[in-house]
């Protein structure tokens, strides 16, 4: 991230007197200047944060569900929750270059999601793909790397019938 000059200022300010004791201050105006500096740091990180989020939701590319696909890896889906598939694969990294705001990322370590609602949790079940078949949680990053470098046939054997269906017929050996 690019700083100002006010923040490298205000950063400069704050470490320059971090490390003094309330007698070191001159007078009450440096330590009410340190405080102030303080202040207007962590206001600014909050507002960029809240910026950050505002323009991710207007953001078509954004749109869908970031699912971290297990908590020990740094594999992050976008799920379209509109068409039932993965819209691309990141680790963190890659997310935010892309445009995905920290809080997001945060929620999807957290949670497993950055959905507010919860859809995709670590205790979510899994996902209806493509109205194909059911994908299970703990296969989604497999699906979605699969998917999106275009081996749909691996990607779709990971997926299993919907329970209203029938499974598919045994062929038996003894036909003619």
């Amino acid at each position: 991230m690019h700083l100002t000059p006010a923040e490298i200022r205000l950063a400069q300010y704050g470490q320059r007197t971090s490390t003094w004791s309330t007698a070191t201050y001159n007078d009450g105006t440096e330590k009410a200047l340190h405080e102030i500096a303080l202040g207007l740091k962590a206001e600014v990180d909050r507002l960029r944060a809240e910026l950050a989020e505002e323009k991710a939701a207007h953001d078509p590319r954004l749109r869908g569900l970031l699912v971290k696909s297990a908590p020990d890896k740094d594999l992050y889906v976008l799920w379209s929750t509109v068409c039932d598939m993965p819209g691309g694969v990141f680790s963190r990294e890659t997310a935010m270059e892309y445009g995905f705001p920290p809080s997001r990322l945060d929620r999807a370590d957290a949670t497993g999601t950055s959905s507010h609602c919860g859809d995709g949790a670590w205790d979510d079940t899994g996902f209806v793909a493509e109205q194909l078949g059911w994908l299970r949680r703990d296969r989604l990053g497999d699906y979605a790397v699969e998917y999106l470098h275009g081996d749909r046939e691996a990607a779709y054997a990971l997926l299993e019938p919907f329970d209203d269906e029938p499974a598919a017929p045994a062929v038996r050996s003894d036909a003619v």
